[in-house]
C-alpha cells in the first residue's frame, strides 16, 4: 500500500498573520522563517495525528482489494486459515487521513495494465466513520483479474475544511510549538524560563504541552 498527496491544502491551519500575532512580531524580517515553521509543524501534526487538516486530495494505491481472512467466517476455535484458501474481499475499505470528505474515483488495473474506473453506483462512501470507508453496495462485487501490484487506485478528498474548521486545540498546538521553536531567536519567554529548558524541550519528538492538546484527536491503528 502507498499513499501520495495529489493536491496539497491551499492554506495552512494557522496563517502567517496569526502566527506573527501570536509571536508578537510586527515587522516582516522573519516572515519566511515563521511561514516555514508553521508548515513544518502542520505536516508533523498530520503525520502524528494520522489526519488531514485543511482540505487536500490524496491517492491510495493497493496491490489488491483489502480482504478478510477465511477465519473471519469460521468458528472462534479456528486460529489459522487453511492452506490454499484465498482471502475473501471484504465489503468495506477504510481510507487513511480522516476526516473523509469524498471519493473522486476508484480505478482498477487488469493484468494488461489497463485501468478501468469502478462505477460509483457500486459503492457507498461513508464520511461519518473515522476513518471513512468505501462500502460495497448489495449485489455489487469488486473487480477481479487484477495485476499483482498497485492494482487499485483510489483518489479521495480529506480534511476538516477551511483553516477555521480545524479544531481549536490542534491549531493552538501548532502555535505553541511554533513559539517554542522560535523562542531563542525572538526572546518570547520570560527571563525565568531558561534557555537550556527550551532547548531540551525542542529535542523531544513533540513537546508535552503540544501533545496534550493534540492527543484527543490522534488516531491510533491497533
Amino acid at each position: 500500500m502507498a499513499i501520495q498527496l495529489r493536491t496539497p491544502p491551499n492554506s495552512e491551519p494557522v496563517s502567517l498573520a496569526e502566527g506573527k500575532e501570536y509571536l508578537r512580531l510586527t515587522d516582516t524580517d522573519n516572515d519566511a522563517l515563521v511561514d516555514a515553521i508553521l508548515q513544518a509543524v502542520r505536516e508533523r501534526a498530520e503525520e502524528w495525528l494520522s489526519r488531514a487538516l485543511v482540505t487536500q486530495t490524496w491517492v491510495l494505491w493497493q496491490d489488491r482489494i483489502a480482504g478478510r481472512g477465511w477465519t473471519d467466517f469460521l468458528d472462534d476455535a479456528w486460529t489459522d486459515r487453511p492452506r490454499n484458501v484465498p482471502e475473501i474481499p471484504g465489503r468495506a475499505l477504510s481510507l487513511p487521513r480522516p476526516p473523509l470528505v469524498s471519493v473522486n474515483f476508484i480505478k482498477t488495473y487488469d493484468k494488461a495494465n489497463i485501468g478501468t474506473v469502478f462505477d460509483a453506483a457500486n459503492y457507498f462512501v461513508d464520511t461519518v466513520s473515522a476513518p471513512g470507508r468505501i462500502v460495497l453496495n448489495e449485489g455489487a462485487v469488486w473487480p477481479s483479474g487484477l495485476r499483482p501490484a498497485n492494482a487499485v487506485e483510489i483518489e479521495f478528498v480529506a480534511g476538516y475544511g477551511a483553516a477555521s474548521d480545524v479544531p481549536g486545540p490542534i491549531r493552538q498546538g501548532i502555535l505553541l510549538w511554533t513559539k517554542l521553536l522560535f523562542a531563542d531567536k525572538s526572546k518570547l519567554f520570560e527571563a525565568d524560563e531558561s534557555t537550556p529548558a527550551l532547548l531540551e524541550m525542542n529535542r523531544l519528538p513533540i513537546p508535552p504541552q503540544v501533545q496534550t492538546m493534540w492527543q484527543p484527536y490522534r488516531r491510533v491503528q491497533l
